[in-house]
């Protein structure tokens, strides 16, 4: 085997080239790929770059109507913010609210934690 690599299941071969253009094809992406051993499935390069995602990324894999969809982590949590951002009345800051009463809740629970001690040396010192 002089001058040559061995072939694994994995390499990536006959990938259609695509101009990625995230958010925005100007071909349709398909492509076809073998399923290979244990299930395994090899994403096409290019297609790997119009997701935004890369060897060693987490992604959400959803079945709907008989299809795989493949999405980043990145996509779904935006999806969930926009989603999330539809019931929120506009105005309000629930980042700044939430961090309101926390140091709120955080200060009472100081407060309460020192006359506790407070008390504990007042009992300590009638002893």
């Amino acid at each position: 085997m002089t001058g040559r690599t061995k072939k694994t299941i994995f390499e990536e071969t006959g990938q259609s080239h695509y101009d990625a253009v995230f958010g925005e094809r100007k071909k349709p992406m398909l492509d076809r790929v073998k399923l290979g051993e244990g299930g395994r499935l090899v994403i096409p390069a290019a297609m790997r770059e119009a997701l935004g995602v890369k060897p060693g990324d987490e992604l959400a894999l959803e079945v709907e109507d008989g299809e795989l969809k493949i999405k980043s982590y990145l996509a779904v949590i935006s999806e969930l913010q926009d989603e999330f951002n539809k019931l929120v009345p506009a105005g309000m800051d629930v980042v700044g609210d939430f961090l309101k009463e926390r140091r709120e809740e955080q200060k009472r629970a100081n407060e309460r934690l020192d006359r506790l001690h407070d008390e504990g040396i007042r009992l300590k010192d009638n002893t």
